[in-house]
């Protein structure tokens, strides 16, 4: 495995192991002292007029994990758990500020009913922004709250694939799925004004077809583009109708581990094919056993909705505030927590009670990642359109932007 995660997994690249024993009552003990100094926090700010009320909500899940280290919700709460965490290390950067700002921490319990009855809270309906829910159903059930009190709230890590929330007040940090279509088909248009080959193989695993149906959906939108579809398992067909003399450019909709292998390997044949680049998704970084030598042989470039790199001297210094801060390393949950911070309640400082300005706000990056939040294609609800193109080199992974 590879050192950018994607969900439920740590930095290092390692499956998730969930924290047992005295870790995990050491690390409840933190959360409670966290929420402490945030209501502390509030409490220094009585001075100052309370201008922002934040509402946290997720599926912290306290008593389970106290009653019960290896819960099955273990994983979803140690990653709210270390959002929340990278969040409070955002709020430090607004000591300053003239406006208060509050944070309500709520415990969904991972339970639909304690859910719908959070969502009646004096401090939620308060709240000029919620953050969460986390999962699909909670997302669901915000449907019809926000429309009655016309709320914003933030999907943090949630990526949607089959379901479409056609919410005007629900933001998707990292992007559906099928939108991944978009943002590759547009890049190759981006750098071949001339036109190129664009190949699309496509695998049997549900992702696979969300990406293909799209690209099917939209490809009309690109008349200089020459897109083919054919199944992964027929790659070398390909080979009949090739042009060398072309930009060639083959997009990989396949999560299965042999499958991508098997295909990679058809396409290093110099024989039959040259002068070409790959493209491949977020899901290849969890492969056992990838062929790093391979993925740089063929240019591959690897589109993912997280990126963190440790070398960076900005990234250095916010893991050693946080290691100061929490005497842990920081996992991809608590580097998104900290960023969201930064660009959501700065978003609601800039426009104070006019959350749907967001919209017209141009690409910022907090920390490690790009935010551009616009609307969906054919939907009513908003995303971050911004994804990192990765690729590697001398066996390291980099980004291209």
């Amino acid at each position: 495995m590879i050192l950018v995660l994607n969900h439920l997994q740590p930095l290092n690249g390692n499956k998730m192991v969930v924290r047992q024993g005295l870790l995990f009552v050491i690390f409840n003990l933190l959360f409670c002292l966290a929420q402490a100094q945030t209501e502390e926090k509030v409490m220094n700010t009585d001075s100052v007029q309370q201008d922002l009320h934040i509402a946290l909500i997720m599926p912290f899940c306290s008593a389970d994990i106290l009653e019960n280290p290896k819960h099955k919700n273990a994983a979803i709460s140690l990653a709210c758990r270390s959002y929340y965490e990278g969040f409070l290390l955002a709020l430090d950067s607004f000591k300053t500020v003239e406006k208060g700002i509050s944070i309500e921490v709520l415990d969904t319990k991972r339970d639909s009913l304690t859910f719908a009855k959070i969502l009646n809270k004096k401090e939620v309906l308060q709240a000029d922004l919620i953050i969460g829910p986390v999962l699909k159903e909670g997302n669901e059930m915000m449907l019809d709250y926000c429309k009655r009190n016309k709320k914003y709230h933030i999907s943090p890590f949630l990526t949607l694939t089959k379901s479409t929330i056609n919410n005007p007040y629900l933001i998707s940090v990292y992007p559906d799925l099928s939108y991944y279509a978009d943002f590759v088909l547009e890049n190759i248009k981006q750098n071949n004004v001339g036109g190129a080959n664009v190949y699309v193989a496509y695998g049997k695993e549900t992702n696979d077809k969300v990406i293909n149906s799209r690209i099917s959906v939209i490809k009309s939108r690109y008349p200089e583009l020459q897109i083919k579809q054919l199944d992964i398992s027929k790659i070398n067909e390909i080979s009949k109708v090739y042009n060398p003399q072309k930009n060639n450019y083959f997009i990989i909709a396949s999560e299965n581990e042999y499958a991508v292998g098997t295909a990679l390997r058809s396409l290093s044949d110099t024989l039959n094919f040259t002068n070409l680049k790959v493209f491949g998704f977020r899901k290849w970084l969890e492969f056992k056993s990838p062929n790093i030598h391979l993925l740089e042989q063929l240019n591959v470039q690897l589109i993912s909705p997280f990126f963190f790199d440790y070398s960076d001297d900005r990234n250095k210094k916010f893991v050693i505030h946080y290691r100061e801060k929490y005497y842990t390393e920081p996992e991809e949950y608590a580097i998104a927590g900290y960023e969201q911070g930064l660009f959501f309640i700065q978003s609601l400082l800039s426009n104070p009670g006019n959350m749907k300005e967001i919209i017209n706000q141009k690409w910022v990056q907090p920390l490690s990642n790009r935010y551009q939040i616009r609307q969906k294609d054919n939907s009513k609800s908003l995303q971050n359109d911004q994804l990192n193109v990765l690729y590697f080199q001398d066996g390291k992974l980099k980004r291209i932007y």
